[in-house]
């Protein structure tokens, strides 16, 4: 067996590994009948502050920070829609888009990845339900390091596309931790 040969036995295995464990998490968690209930929370205002936002980094795409706040703010609007009353107002301070490029997944791996900084208040009375706290989410798209990264690598666009709907999702999952209530009311 020659040494790119087994470089790419190892990157196949561990592709699989990933592909294991990705699956082991699958229906995690306690049965939906002994869950806390939750507070649904439907969006009044969702803002998307770019101050210190500076632009996309990794690979190239043609996204003003206006344009990826815009985006940002779309797609925490759908998960945030809902029957009901709107009943909290969305501020995320955007710090960082990163869209690792194939030569930095063929090294590195990993996917790609959008952080800000959420607070959460009730549009009533203005009183904070979450926050001020980080939130970090992923696109769906996993890359292993090596040639397998580099091959399973979506476009930038859609990338892009998978990162902004992915950090939305792991917004919705932030917010949907049980609601405190004082003595356990």
């Amino acid at each position: 067996m020659g040494p790119l040969t087994a470089m790419l036995a190892r990157l196949i295995a561990l592709f699989g590994i990933a592909l294991t464990l990705s699956a082991c998490d699958e229906g995690a968690g306690p049965p939906a009948s002994t869950a806390t209930p939750v507070r649904a929370l439907v969006a009044n205002v969702v803002s998307v502050d770019i101050t210190d936002f500076t632009g996309i980094r990794g690979r190239v795409i043609e996204r003003a920070p206006l344009e990826v706040a815009n985006d940002i703010t779309v797609a925490v609007q759908d998960v945030f829609s809902g029957p009901g009353a709107a009943n909290a107002n969305i501020a995320l301070r955007l710090k960082d888009v990163l869209l690792p490029s194939p030569g930095s997944a063929f090294a590195f791996g990993g996917p790609s990845s959008i952080r800000a900084d959420v607070t959460v208040t009730d549009a009533q009375t203005g009183a904070v339900i979450f926050g001020p706290e980080e939130v970090r989410g992923t696109s769906a798209t996993l890359r292993v390091p090596g040639l397998i990264g580099v091959a399973t690598s979506p476009s930038a666009s859609r990338d892009y596309a998978q990162t902004v709907a992915g950090f939305a999702v792991a917004l919705e999952t932030a917010l949907s931790a049980p609601v405190q209530t004082p003595n356990g009311a």
